[in-house]
């Protein structure tokens, strides 16, 4: 069968005159074909190696010291807050919370401003120094406080009390307690015992605010909607516990530096009006007792006691 272009004559056979160059060209193709697949095959290995230098490249880590764990450092860390909005059962007042002995250095009392400033502002660390260690052993969080000697009109919590019900005040926004001047210099000016047991009560429901004890308070006063006795109840209590609180302060401060050992005697012979928001004499007698005496805050559980101690 012929092909459409071939004419049908063949040529008789020869010997091909060109079969050298065709095994040249054969040889030529291998060579070529061969240094192709080295250049792959280089192409290939630089490409693994330079992945390889970037992978080891950002593996790379900052030599760390060679610590064996029986020589490891340990890092103490500061307990996270844990603020409980509780009473009765707040960490706070737990069996076994406790106080320090303090050692209060304080300037003496004068019928200025100035002074009773100065004393404040003496009286408040030494407070501190009594009152976080038993903030920090109920895992509460520590707040400082501030001191406002001014005879302020109003507060971040409202209009202040009037001077017959109240010589200082505590308000928890801003956490800052109010003792206006004039109310401290009235009546012939500030006596050393009751500027104290005053400070110490105020700080009190600083304490109560840093352990969650006044906003359950506060929310339970607006559960009670309305409700007077409920109110005046809870109103007792907060304010007892501060009494207790004061009392418990001045124990372990008397008997050192500028408190001395007499004024705890002074308080226990002194007497308290009754009071439907701050209890009977009665039972700030009571309180105050407990406090002078407490071996720890459980002392100074108001909540938890029958109405008939915070009457």
């Amino acid at each position: 069968m012929e092909r459409p272009d071939d004419s049908g004559e063949r040529p008789a056979w020869t010997p091909p005159a060109d079969d050298h160059r065709e095994q040249r060209s054969t040889v030529w193709l291998t060579v070529i074909l061969f240094a192709v697949f080295m250049a792959v095959m280089l192409v290939v290995a630089v490409l693994v190696v330079g992945g390889m230098k970037e992978s080891k490249a950002g593996a790379v880590q900052p030599r760390q010291p060679t610590v064996s764990p029986s020589s490891a450092p340990s890092v103490s860390r500061p307990p996270v807050p844990t603020r409980k909005y509780e009473t009765a059962g707040n960490p706070l007042v737990a069996p076994g919370v406790t106080i320090p002995k303090v050692t209060c250095e304080l300037p003496k009392l004068g019928g200025t401003k100035e002074r009773l400033e100065a004393f404040y502002r003496a009286l408040i660390p030494c407070l501190e120094q009594a009152w976080h260690p038993a903030l920090t052993q109920a895992g509460e969080p520590r707040i400082p406080v501030a001191v406002n000697a001014d005879d302020v009109g109003n507060t971040a919590c409202g209009p202040p009390p009037p001077a017959s019900e109240a010589m200082g005040f505590y308000c928890s926004d801003g956490a800052t307690i109010f003792v206006p001047s004039p109310r401290q210099l009235a009546d012939g000016g500030p006596d050393l015992l009751t500027q104290l047991f005053l400070l110490a009560h105020e700080y009190g429901h600083h304490v109560q605010e840093q352990s969650g004890i006044l906003s359950k308070h506060d929310s339970l006063y607006r559960e009670a909607d309305g409700d007077r006795p409920k109110i005046l109840d809870l109103s007792r209590r907060l304010e007892l516990q501060a009494d207790c609180f004061s009392a418990m302060f001045l124990a372990n401060a008397a008997g050192r530096g500028s408190i001395g050992a007499g004024l705890v005697s002074q308080l226990r012979q002194s007497t308290f009006e009754s009071s439907d928001t701050h209890g009977s004499s009665k039972s700030a007698a009571l309180w105050q007792k407990r406090g002078l005496k407490a071996t720890d805050t459980s002392a100074c559980n108001t909540f938890a006691a029958p109405a008939s101690e915070v009457s």
